[in-house]
């Protein structure tokens, strides 16, 4: 059962005293100077932390990661990303950053306030840990979007903070690091129901293991992907529809989510579900538009073998598995629809649907594992069992978990590539594996390719080095004159 309690929280100015888990009820407003008194209070204060964090996962987290490459356009709404036109003043840049640093802002008043607290001393220290998380979290999602951006340590209680000048990427990754070292140890290993979706020790070392491999730093990557896998705490869930259910979420192989709990009374569902959708008979009985926000580029869709995996998360025609639930046929240049966020029961849920954001899950780490496995050693036996138990698992339609001669040859097994053909392989699983979870800006950009797999797709503007960075949002910069803006852009 997901049980959040997502309470927003002001550390310097108004703090809103809030209750339940997942519902945002504020009561009354309360100053900073008698707030930290009370485990309540630390609850409320790290709670606030994740209610920031949907904001972003539950809206910008594709809009960046996926429709602004090859893979995704923005289905049957208009966005600048969509054809690689970025501007400064793009509000989406403004909301990205700002929510990031109100993350960051609340972490830090957890870090600092938290541990002068009466309280149970274990829970305090997993609560400190848990800011550490977050707000290593943000400033990763940060430094990869816009490179160095201003580094804050301290609660915003004056004007000191909002006028910092840029710190170097490496200071920020720096940063992430120390955060995540800190709470690698102190972070649980699992939860019980209540506290399902925190972040647990497994989720700091995967974490880890992602800055590490955007960095490009392949040994860090191999040593903290081994400790994951070493675990035992997750592994790949036997069926992969299993993975995408609304039903069977923070499963074995979740490491991490931004959880959200449809059919509430207050808005603490996501929309994600519906932004995916580009046909819904229930909600569009007449096939009219229905303003789904990101759909499949048909030139990607097209790359993809055929096989199970690709049948159960695009959907292009009928009959489906999700027929009459959805249709993609309707508004030309839609794209077919991605499947891995459907809540069947969205359109009857109260405040959204159910559908949660997976920011890490345990085939992620797999494939790190086996990109720096073959970088550092070649394409080892171990990197070929991480790559081939995920390509297993995504031909395996009848779920038997036998290689049956149909499957097998829709999906192979990997063997005898060179380092560098098994290389692209792994660039190409992720790509099919992970498609629209956030993550395939950041892949191309780390890898070297965004610029040629862009202009080379034809679904963009002419794409340069300028674009591999965002512009830093307008508003800042006149709020900030310390702030210097990205190359390549004007303010």
């Amino acid at each position: 059962m997901k049980k959040y309690s997502f309470l927003i929280i002001v550390f310097s100015l108004l703090l809103s005293s809030c209750e339940g888990f997942l519902e945002v009820d504020p009561k009354n407003k309360i100053s900073s100077e008698n707030f930290f008194q009370t485990e309540a209070d630390a609850e409320a204060c790290i709670s606030g932390i994740y209610s920031v964090l949907r904001g972003h996962y539950n809206f910008n987290v594709f809009y960046f990661g996926d429709i602004s490459t090859e893979i995704a356009n923005n289905g049957e709404t208009q966005a600048n990303l969509d054809n690689g036109v970025y501007t400064s003043a793009d509000e989406r840049f403004r909301s990205f950053w700002a929510q990031m640093y109100r993350v960051i802002n609340y972490a830090n008043g957890a870090i600092k306030n938290v541990p002068s607290i009466n309280m149970d001393s274990d829970l305090k220290e997993r609560y400190i840990a848990e800011a550490h998380f977050l707000r290593a979290l943000a400033y990763f999602e940060l430094v990869r979007a816009f490179g160095g951006v201003p580094k804050i340590i301290e609660p915003t209680i004056d004007e000191s903070n909002n006028l910092l000048p840029r710190s170097t990427t490496e200071e920020i990754y720096t940063l992430i690091f120390e955060d995540l070292k800190y709470c690698e140890d102190i972070l649980p290993t699992t939860y019980s129901s209540s506290d399902k979706g925190r972040p647990t020790s497994g989720a700091a070392k995967a974490l880890m293991a992602k800055a590490y491999l955007q960095k490009g730093d392949f040994e860090n990557t191999r040593l903290k992907t081994l400790e994951v896998i070493g675990s035992g705490t997750y592994k790949l869930c036997d069926y992969l529809g299993d993975v995408f259910n609304v039903e069977k979420e923070n499963g074995i192989e979740h490491i991490f989510s931004i959880q959200f709990l449809g059919g509430t009374n207050e808005s603490m569902g996501s929309s994600i579900s519906n932004s995916f959708a580009s046909r819904n008979v229930e909600i569009n009985p007449n096939n009219i538009a229905s303003g789904a926000a990101v759909a499949t580029e048909d030139a990607f869709y097209n790359s993809i073998p055929d096989h199970f995996r690709k049948r159960l998360t695009i959907v292009s025609e009928f009959p489906s598995l999700y027929y009459p639930e959805i249709t993609a046929v309707g508004v030309a240049g839609a794209g077919p629809c991605c499947m891995k966020y459907w809540d069947p029961l969205y359109r009857t849920r109260t405040g959204g649907d159910d559908a949660n954001w997976m920011v890490i899950r345990y085939a992620d780490v797999l494939l790190m594992y086996a990109e720096a496995e073959n970088e550092i050693n070649g394409p080892t036996v171990s990197a070929y069992e991480a790559i081939n138990e995920i390509r297993k698992r995504a031909r395996d339609e009848n779920q038997n978990n036998i290689d049956d001669p149909e499957e097998i040859a829709e999906l192979p097994d990997l063997s005898g590539l060179s380092k560098d053909e098994f290389r692209r392989a792994v660039w190409n699983e992720r790509d099919m594996e992970l498609c629209f979870e956030g993550h395939h800006r950041w892949d191309l950009i780390r890898t070297g390719r965004f610029v040629e797999v862009l202009n080379a797709s034809g679904i963009a503007s002419q794409v340069s080095e300028t674009n591999i960075l965002f512009p830093i949002p307008h508003l800042e910069i006149l709020a900030n004159p310390n702030l210097e803006q990205n190359p390549g852009y004007s303010d």
